[in-house]
């Protein structure tokens, strides 16, 4: 829906109003709700109104009177406690453009002529009613292009019922109870370009409901029943772009099951009870660039399993049974750009086990259970920007696991045992974000992020810190944000001097006095709450002026 500048909002028993929509905010999701939301006096006549809100609790207003006066309403949207629209209602609104109608809680029935002689109606909403389609029904919009039938409690779609819409592009029927297809459904729909049928009850799926669908390129299927798809499936779609399949009960796709979609470039089958991923399964989807593979039961990946999928960008198989990564698990992924293997209980990094990565920049293995990174844990993974690896057991870096990555940004080791960070590492000195978070990190020695020289950001929250040596930051001139909060910091000593900090956290440690940090000539924010500090010190870094923000 566009946003206008003003809607206008018609009770037969009050009257009109105005309602001014903020700039900037969504016309649709305004209009879903306007109670509570501010109504003006207005003096508009009727003719005059495009945009216009009809509010009835009334059956008596259910009648072509009450609409004959808006003669050039482009935009109606009906907020009205009827069971049925009657034949005629809105005739001779005929430049009507866009009808909604999305709290129709009582609506049973339209009857067939309601939408007779639209023929610039575009847009048609219809939700959250009880409807019974028939044939005929929407005869009359020759030219619409987006039909929303969702949350309607549809629990069969009539063959033939969008023979009238020959200009459809986007049909949504998510949230109803369909649970079957008929063959030739879609029938007559040559510009159909999107298809919404998630959460329905489908349990099987009949290819030949999409006969002639030539033009679809995206199409959304999950959250239904369905537990397994037959070769060629999807056949008859070969503009498909996008398959959403997630949240079905998919146990196994077959090797065969994605010929006919040459042009599909995102699929998605997560949260689906797939066990294995057999060879060849995606060799037909050329130019897919996005596969996600989340909350299944994948217990494995093959070797050469992914061959064929050199347009590949994004990878995700987060929260699966995998445990270890092969050699080869990876070939053929060339030009792969985002791995996530999140939650997927790995506990070692083989050797070589990411062969074929070497276009990736972001990698994701969170929530596992590594316990060390081993010498040339990433050395086929040159271009790496980024490596999240929260959540693990990780308790040692060995000094060249970072060998032959000379990119990388941002490093994430919260959440691990790491007893002090890890200071003679290699190639780390590009390194800009550093999270060591939620470690077991006792004391900072000398030097301690020396492998770190363009460090700007550094998190040592929720470790054990008590003591800092005072040139513990020597190497780290570009250090802009400091977080050392809940720690067992007693001062704040020296170590402060050779920083020049714009933030500072040192909330909840035990600390008494922090006037060091005067010293700290950008020092825009310090966070000190949860300390024994004295309202005097708080006091004195009040009345330094380029502190703007003091948090106690």
């Amino acid at each position: 829906m566009h946003t206008p500048e003003a809607w206008y909002v018609y009770n037969p028993e009050i009257g009109m109003r105005r309602l001014e929509l903020p700039k900037g905010e969504d016309a649709e999701s305004v209009l879903r709700e306007i109670k509570g939301r501010p109504l003006e006096e207005c003096s508009t006549p009727a003719y005059q109104i495009e945009n216009l809100i009809v509010e009835s609790q009334s059956n008596r207003d259910n009648n072509k009177a009450t609409f004959a006066q808006f003669r050039k309403v482009k935009q109606l949207y009906l907020s009205c406690n009827w069971e049925s629209l009657e034949c005629e209602l809105l005739d001779g609104l005929d430049d009507l453009e866009g009808l909604y109608v999305p709290n129709g809680n009582e609506l049973k029935r339209i009857e067939i002529g309601f939408f007779a002689n639209k023929p610039a109606l575009k847009r048609l909403v219809v939700n959250n009613a009880r409807l019974q389609l028939e044939v005929g029904l929407f005869k009359g919009m020759p030219n619409l292009k987006e039909l929303d039938l969702g949350h309607n409690h549809l629990e069969r779609f009539p063959l033939g019922l969008l023979g009238d819409l020959p200009d459809l592009e986007k049909l949504v029927l998510a949230h109803n109870n369909i649970a079957s297809l008929p063959a030739k459904c879609f029938y007559g729909l040559p510009f159909l370009k999107e298809l919404d049928l998630s959460f329905n009850q489908l349990k099987d799926w009949n290819e030949e409901a999409f006969s002639y669908v030539n033009s679809l390129n995206h199409l959304d299927i999950s959250n239904n029943k369905l537990r397994q798809l037959k070769p060629s499936s999807f056949k008859k779609l070969n503009s498909l772009l996008t398959l959403n399949l997630d949240s079905n009960s998919l146990e196994n796709l077959e090797k065969d099951t994605f010929i006919g979609l040459p042009r599909l470039d995102c699929l998605g089958v997560n949260n689906n009870k797939l066990k294995t991923i057999t060879p060849s399964t995606f060799d037909h989807l050329k130019v897919l660039k996005v596969l996600l593979l989340e909350h299944n039961e994948i217990s494995s990946i093959g070797q050469n399993v992914f061959t064929n999928l050199a347009t590949l960008q994004v990878f995700r198989s987060d929260n699966n049974n995998i445990g270890n990564l092969k050699k080869n698990s990876f070939n053929g992924f060339s030009r792969l750009t985002s791995l996530h293997l999140n939650k997927i209980n790995l506990d070692t990094l083989e050797d070589d086990w990411c062969v074929g990565l070497h276009s990736l920049t972001e990698l994701n293995l969170n929530e596992n259970k590594l316990t060390r990174l081993p010498r040339c844990a990433f050395h086929a993974i040159p271009k790496l920007n980024e490596i999240h690896l929260s959540g693990n057991l990780i308790d040692t870096v060995d000094p060249l696991a970072f060998y032959s990555v000379y990119r990388l940004k941002h490093l994430d080791l919260s959440r691990n045992r790491l007893k002090q960070p890890p200071a003679q590492v290699d190639n780390l000195h590009t390194v800009t974000t550093l999270n060591l978070s939620n470690n077991h990190i006792a004391a900072l020695g000398r030097r301690s992020f020396a492998s770190f020289r363009e460090l700007r950001d550094l998190d040592l929250s929720n470790n054990l810190v008590e003591f800092i040596d005072p040139e513990a930051f020597t190497a780290n001139e570009q250090l802009q944000s400091l977080d050392l909060s809940y720690n067992h910091l007693k001062t704040i000593e020296r170590w402060v001097h050779s920083l020049d900090l714009t933030d500072l956290n040192l909330g909840y440690n035990a600390i008494s006095n922090v006037e060091e940090v005067v010293s700290l000539k950008r020092l825009k924010s310090i966070r000190v709450e949860g300390n024994c500090i004295s309202p005097t010190v708080v006091a004195v870094l009040s009345k330094k002026d380029d502190v703007i923000e003091i948090e106690s």
